[in-house]
């Protein structure tokens, strides 16, 4: 799958938007060696590593296709972390991973686990809306616009979620469908009641 086919189909997951970082990371690939210090440890400890991959699972869970789990997206999101972002998003992916480690986020119930997750969603989604009139405004006068905030973690943790899956082996076939050797191209084609999406080869 290209690169910018597989950013495309999570953007359209995402409801047609991504943010800035996650569109740079994918579409340039590795960071430059020379940035600053984060907060956030290569490898992640186990603990860490088993809070990304559960927040994961709770974002595509193993239903009659595989979860995230399933398909290593916990890895994935270390590794594009680790390599592809800047320090102020790692940063804000490492304050938001502590807020939950100091909930005991691993040892709530499900119940309480998904409401926990709710909240990050709407505090992300009104500190997006926030930068986005920022930027406006900043525009509209004619100065440019710099965030040193980085993205919001629930954000992040779901746009990376979205892309580690559906760029996963498991994800690609399983869960959309997959033509291994496409044919023929046929622009427009009506999807049956109850059929998948294509998998972009």
């Amino acid at each position: 799958m290209k690169r910018r086919d597989a950013l495309a189909r999570v953007a359209l997951l995402m409801g047609g938007t991504l943010s800035a970082p996650t569109m740079l990371a994918f579409l340039e690939g590795c960071k430059s060696s020379t940035e600053t210090s984060t907060s956030l440890t290569f490898p992640f400890p186990a603990d860490r590593q088993s809070l990304v991959s559960e927040i994961a699972e709770i974002i595509i869970p193993k239903t009659d296709t595989p979860g995230a789990k399933d398909a290593k997206v916990g890895e994935f999101i270390e590794m594009m972390l680790k390599d592809c972002y800047a320090a102020k998003d790692q940063n804000s992916f490492a304050a938001g991973l502590a807020d939950l480690e100091k909930k005991d986020f691993l040892k709530a119930t499900p119940e309480e686990q998904t409401k926990i997750l709710k909240e990050l969603e709407a505090s992300a989604k009104v500190a997006s809306e926030k930068t986005s009139a920022e930027r406006k405004k900043f525009t509209e006068a004619g100065k440019e616009y710099t965030d040193d905030q980085g993205v919001p973690f629930f954000r992040l943790m779901k746009e990376l979620t979205l892309l580690g899956y559906f760029t996963s082996e498991p994800g690609a076939t399983l869960a959309l469908e997959y033509v291994p050797v496409p044919g023929r191209y046929d622009g427009c084609i009506d999807l049956k009641p109850g059929q998948k999406a294509w998998a972009l080869s």
